[in-house]
């Protein structure tokens, strides 16, 4: 993890977002009232990414996702599209704990910075679908890249599930 700017943030955001946004599409014949929280709430925080600047405070940000984190936890871990569901969550850990920790974290100690980050993502409330995918960062990749990584393999990994790649 490291310093992050505020374009940075609104792509991240946006890549968030379009994960949730395949979710609720999956939940749109079974669940359409979850389904269409979840739009609500991925729309909120592209909203709230999208605005934020650095320095800025991040409960707006932070509000958005603990509100969707709620609604992903309403999702039967037993859902074929359970895994996708995990790596949303993991991906709104790393953006809330990687804002959090923002004004603790220094450009020259990455490893620190990660450490840091993990120690957020711990804090947390609970979610069930916590900790069941981690999303890996190669050096020199960006948390969007790894998001994006780990997305696509599983929709390689679940082609009968027609979900898109981000």
């Amino acid at each position: 993890m490291c310093k992050v700017s505020s374009a940075s943030i609104a792509a991240d955001g946006q890549a968030v977002s379009a994960a949730l946004l395949s979710i609720s599409t999956a939940l749109a014949t079974t669940n359409p009232t979850v389904a269409a929280d979840l739009a609500t709430a991925a729309k909120t925080l592209v909203a709230a990414t999208s605005g934020w600047k650095t320095g800025d405070p991040v409960d707006d940000i932070n509000t958005a996702a603990t509100a969707i984190e709620s609604i992903l936890a309403v999702i039967p871990a037993t859902a074929p599209y359970a895994t996708f569901v995990a790596i949303a969550v993991a991906a709104l850990d790393i953006l809330i704990a990687n804002l959090g920790t923002q004004s603790t974290q220094t450009p020259t100690n990455t490893v620190a910075n990660a450490l840091q980050v993990r120690t957020a993502v711990r804090a947390l409330p609970d979610n069930p679908f916590r900790g069941l995918v981690q999303i890996h960062r190669h050096v020199g990749q960006s948390y969007r890249g790894a998001l994006v990584d780990t997305w696509n393999e599983q929709v390689d990994a679940q082609p009968e599930l027609a979900f898109p790649k981000l």
